[in-house]
């Protein structure tokens, strides 16, 4: 049970909020005021806060100011409730630590889907800071963590090979591969900036939200679009200190087609009948500073075709004399590997770039999916 402030002078919001949240079995405590907000979060130390931001005494955002200057008060997740149309104060609050906000009047299905997904990061953040706390900073434990999200094998009906090489003992590439149904799979593969335990965190905290997304999908269809957005929403930059670059896509072996949607990411690479092709569909913005908009393209695909997801590590590792592998050299050898097994062709890529590197430690992980339709 997850213990949840609500800041609001108006009764019948509180009544409403408490009835909502009460069912999911979360303890509801309630405040009308600044002042008996700051009293509760003293005493009752809530996971989470809702706090709106006209209050009789206080500023809202003076008390989420407040807030993040304190130490034992910071790691608290804070949720505004806005008017729908409020745009600027919605922006604000976000800009001075708020996670999210939930917009009057607003729906119950809403309410508890930003709450408890909060709610999960929050505890995931936590968790992990305890972890890394007991073992002294050891980055073993967070590389733990993270190779432990990292498939072990193939969904059943998908052939596909990968290599997964971070540049320090954890990294900041996450990918997954999970089925939606008989005929459609999900790939995603996303490129934390940085490396490290903070790069790890955030991997960790991508993938537990992709979980947390499709599991709140009730009717089965997984919207590419929708996903993006809620994305780049969720893991806002000034957050994290971090931002990332993912690109996903959804296969489609019913109708033919791969839906790719690409935020920041290398150009995808598809390998058809001898030839190769970057898929130069429209590249979004990083994730994190609100600018997603989620175009998503839309690729036809035959038997035996095969697509390329791989990070910027991998065309921008460096041999002895200063140069890079390059997009170029990588067409060549997906070209040239157009006639042997995928799971060759993956060794043969693997071979190719640490051929080329010599003696030169990457500089950032090396990350590549090999999917064969």
């Amino acid at each position: 049970m997850s213990r949840i402030l609500v800041v609001d002078d108006d009764l019948s919001v509180r009544v409403l909020l408490k009835s909502i949240l009460s069912r999911d079995n979360h303890d509801v405590v309630e405040s009308a005021d600044g002042r008996s907000a700051f009293s509760s979060l003293a005493v009752q130390k809530p996971d989470i806060v809702l706090l709106d931001l006209m209050l009789p005494d206080y500023n809202g955002l003076d008390i989420l100011a407040q807030l993040k200057e304190s130490e034992e008060l910071e790691p608290i997740p804070v949720i505004v409730l806005t008017g729908s149309s409020d745009r600027e104060s919605k922006l604000t609050a976000l800009s001075s630590g708020a996670v999210d906000f939930i917009s009057k009047p607003f729906l119950p299905e809403e309410v508890l889907l930003r709450v408890n997904t909060h709610l999960k990061l929050h505890d995931l953040i936590r968790s992990l800071r305890v972890a890394v706390d007991n073992l002294e900073s050891d980055v073993i434990a967070a590389g733990k963590i993270q190779n432990a999200l990292v498939p072990k094998s193939n969904p059943q009906g998908l052939s596909v090979e990968w290599i997964y090489e971070p540049s320090y003992r954890v990294g900041g590439d996450i990918f997954d591969i999970f089925k939606l149904d008989e005929n459609r799979y999900f790939v995603y593969l996303a490129d934390m900036s940085g490396h490290g335990v903070n790069a790890a965190m955030l991997s960790v905290m991508v993938h537990r939200f992709i979980e947390d997304f499709r599991a709140s999908i009730y009717d089965g269809e997984f919207d590419l679009r929708s996903f993006m957005k809620e994305l780049d929403r969720n893991f806002i930059f000034e957050r994290f200190n971090l931002f990332f670059t993912i690109v996903s896509a959804i296969v489609d072996f019913k109708e033919g087609f791969v839906l790719l949607s690409n935020a920041g990411h290398p150009t995808p690479l598809m390998q058809r009948e001898g030839s190769v092709q970057f898929l130069e569909g429209k590249r979004e913005a990083l994730v994190g500073i609100n600018m997603i908009h989620g175009d998503v393209s839309k690729v036809p695909f035959r038997s035996g075709d095969r697509l390329l997801l791989y990070t910027d590590g991998l065309i921008e590792v460096m041999n002895e004399k200063g140069e890079m592998y390059g997009e170029e050299r990588l067409r060549n050898l997906m070209k040239s590997s157009s006639d042997i097994d995928i799971r060759s062709t993956a060794l043969h890529l693997k071979s190719s770039y640490e051929s080329f590197k010599g003696s030169t430690l990457a500089e950032d992980d090396i990350t590549a999916l090999l999917i064969e339709f």
